[in-house]
Formats: structure tokens, C-alpha cells, sequence
């Protein structure tokens, strides 16, 4: 059977995808954000200070400016990884999709709260949020992905990684 001959059969390829085109999407704001120097400690404060000052949720700007600010080093290259390797290529190459999908996912609410106070619209977080929590409850990595592979060993894994 090709990919294309069912309705479930393209409804998954769809979904597959929409998660290629979002992890796509990750990899080129990683970029510009490596361009852009936010990937240093400095430069990551200095991204990440400008939410602290700006968001309507307290709370949220309490943590940035107490605990992840003050350890720039460490949030920066954790979210330089991240965003590489889980967000970008896990969602690219359908590695592990729906814990990438719904780790992503998390990320775009963080990314709604930190913004909602710079008058940014918030359409496009939960766009992407929505979307990516398809993606990993859809388990597309299954189709054009490496999660094909693991399902073919294991369909059925105790916790659903794949």
C-alpha cells in the first residue's frame, strides 16, 4: 500500500508532514538565534531580561529574573542544545516524536506567557502549540521517521516514546 491510497493513510502523511515542516521551522529560528548571539550566557540574559520586564504574569517574571537569569550560563546552552537537537532534528527526522512534540509544545506556552505582556500576537504559540501537541499524540514519527524503526521491534512500548 502507498502512503497516499487511504484516508488514515494520508491523514498521516500529512501529519508527518506538519512535523517535519515544525521541526524545519525550529532549526531556522535556532539559527537566527545563534546568529543573534542568544545562545551565549550574555546574550541569552540579555533576550530573556527583556520578558522578565515586559510580561503581565508576575509569577513568571519572578522566576526569570531569580533563577534562570542568574544562571544564564547553564539555560543558555541547555536551550542551544535543546532546541537543536529535540525541537529541530527529533521533529525533523521523527526520533522519539511525541516526547520532542509535547516538550516542544511546552515550550511554546512558556513562550506565550513570556510574550504576552510585549503586545505580540499570541496566535502564533498557540497555533504552534496545538500543532505540535498533534504531532506527538498523533505519533508521526511512525510515518517517514526513525520511529518506524522502534514500532516495528516494539508496537507497543510500556511508556509511548515513539
Amino acid at each position: 500500500m502507498t502512503l497516499w491510497s487511504t484516508r488514515e493513510n494520508r491523514n498521516e502523511l500529512l501529519l508527518a508532514c506538519l512535523r517535519i515542516m515544525m521541526g524545519a521551522i525550529f532549526l531556522a529560528v535556532w539559527s537566527d538565534n545563534l546568529i543573534k548571539g542568544f545562545y551565549s550566557p550574555n546574550g541569552w540574559a540579555d533576550f530573556v531580561q527583556h520578558y522578565a520586564d515586559t510580561t503581565k504574569v508576575g509569577v513568571y517574571a519572578t522566576i526569570l529574573n531569580d533563577y534562570l537569569i542568574p544562571n544564564s550560563w547553564l539555560f543558555a546552552y541547555g536551550q542551544f542544545a535543546i532546541e537543536f537537537v529535540v525541537f529541530g532534528l527529533f521533529l525533523v527526522f521523527g526520533v522519539f516524536t511525541p516526547v520532542a512534540g509535547l516538550l516542544a509544545a511546552g515550550f511554546q506556552l512558556n513562550l506565550l506567557i513570556a510574550t504576552s505582556g510585549t503586545g505580540e500576537w499570541p496566535g502564533t504559540y498557540i497555533i504552534m502549540f496545538v500543532l505540535l501537541v498533534a504531532i506527538a499524540l498523533g505519533q508521526s514519527g511512525r510515518t517517514l521517521g526513525v520511529d518506524a524503526r522502534f514500532a516495528k521491534r516494539d508496537p507497543h512500548p510500556r511508556l509511548p516514546v515513539y
